[in-house]
């Protein structure tokens, strides 16, 4: 694709917002997962630039990184700018190069294993309209937070009860529940029902979530320079410390789903399933649909009835 093309396709344009530039993030990287994620990107309408950030020091992982950029111009790869690559320690470096003041961000996690068609499009519209909140997220699959809006607004029905806690002792430790809710969504897909996960748009504040999406304004961050404390927890700090000092919340948009693999908690679990091979074989086309969405039995989740969905 053409630069000229992207920059049609891309910019960001209503009555009510200034034109931004949509370039996405992907803090990286580990191929299993990017190999499920890239694909899904380049399908995306609404982006202008894919940014690696080059955050691991794996020399199969550098090898796949490094060869991105040749299967579309707008891929590049963001170097350390002052520390070695040392997991979640040094993700925070990188956003001080993104600060442009007619830039909107979206960061993605590189195990988001599933985009729904027009997700970036959808969610780079509701930032660029919606100026106030620090960060924008989309609705998260198997984000700790989410799997609590599901129950309490009643889109899920779970004998335990989950926490408003990023870090909830089931829906973000137990490998289990994060293999049935990803069996929930599969199975919504499979049925052409995503739109069973959507809610209204909402403002969250002072409650620290995972930020598996984000997006950001580059003229907000370029308030304090993007700066990342080294040593401080990036997510702790961007979901909650600084939008509490510049008094500012964050908002949730409803409309737009996307899903995330694994926590670390899960992920050793997880891998030996075939979730993984599910997400890549229904993203990978309508060829593969069957394979994708042959699943484990639908209440995989050892409480008693299991995990289910109301209609």
């Amino acid at each position: 694709m053409s630069s000229s093309e992207a920059d049609d396709q891309a910019e960001i344009r209503t009555d009510e917002s200034p034109r931004y530039k949509v370039q996405l993030v992907i803090p990286a990287g580990r191929k299993r997962y990017m190999d499920v994620l890239v694909p899904q990107i380049l399908k995306q309408p609404g982006w202008d630039e894919l940014r690696i950030w080059v955050n691991t020091r794996n020399e199969d992982d550098l090898r796949y990184l490094d060869g991105l950029p040749r299967i579309d111009n707008r891929i590049s790869l963001a170097l350390p700018r002052e520390h070695q690559p040392d997991g979640n320690k040094t993700i925070g470096q990188f956003f001080k190069d993104c600060i442009a003041s007619d830039t909107l961000y979206i960061r993605l996690d590189d195990d988001i294993c599933y985009l729904e068609p027009g997700a970036i499009e959808r969610l780079a519209q509701y930032r660029a309209t919606h100026e106030d909140p620090f960060l924008v997220s989309p609705i998260v699959i198997n984000n700790a937070l989410f799997s609590y809006i599901f129950q309490v607004l009643g889109k899920i029905r779970l004998d335990a009860r989950l926490t408003a806690n990023c870090l909830d002792p089931l829906a973000w430790r137990n490998p289990g529940f994060a293999e049935s809710i990803h069996n929930l969504f599969l199975s919504a897909v499979s049925e052409n029902k995503i739109d069973h996960f959507k809610f209204t748009s909402r403002p969250i504040a002072i409650n620290r979530f995972s930020i598996n999406c984000i997006s950001w304004l580059g003229s907000e961050f370029k308030k304090f320079g993007g700066n990342v404390p080294y040593g401080e927890d990036e997510e702790e700090f961007l979901s909650v410390t600084k939008p509490t000092q510049l008094g500012k919340p964050n908002h949730f948009f409803g409309e737009c789903v996307v899903a995330h693999f694994a926590y670390y908690t899960q992920r050793e679990y997880l891998d030996k399933t075939d979730i993984l091979e599910r997400y890549k074989a229904l993203c990978a086309g309508p060829d593969c649909l069957d394979k994708a969405l042959q699943s484990s039995p639908p209440l995989a989740w050892h409480e008693p009835g299991g995990l289910r969905w109301l209609c």
